[in-house]
C-alpha cells in the first residue's frame, strides 16, 4: 500500500512528544521519503538514540512497504541553529 507524507507525518507527531514533521514524498510513489523531524524529546538523547524514537514512532509503516525514508532529527534549539524552520 502506498503512503502519503501525511501518514509519515501523523505517526510521528502522534508517537513522539511535542514533534513537529517535515514529510517530502522523493520519487512520488508513495514508498521512498524524506523528512525533517523537530522534538524537544530528542534532548539529551544520542542521534542512534532519536532515530531509534522516529523508528518505533513507525512502527507499523516500516512494517509495510515503505522502502526508503531518509531523515534527519532536531531538538527546537538545533534546528534553530541549523536555520530549520526559519
Amino acid at each position: 500500500m502506498p503512503y502519503t507524507p501525511n501518514d509519515l507525518k501523523q505517526a510521528i507527531e502522534t508517537g513522539i512528544p511535542g514533534a513537529t514533521a517535515s514529510i517530502e514524498d522523493t520519487k512520488g510513489t508513495g514508498d521512498h521519503f524524506s523528512g525533517v523531524i523537530v522534538s524537544p524529546a530528542f534532548a539529551g538523547k544520542s542521534k542512534v538514540e532519536q532515530h531509534r524514537m522516529v523508528h518505533g514512532a513507525m512502527k507499523e509503516i516500516f512494517e509495510g512497504d515503505l522502502h526508503a525514508f531518509h531523515f534527519t532529527t532536531y531538538t527546537p534549539e538545533s534546528a534553530k541553529e541549523a536555520g530549520i524552520g526559519a
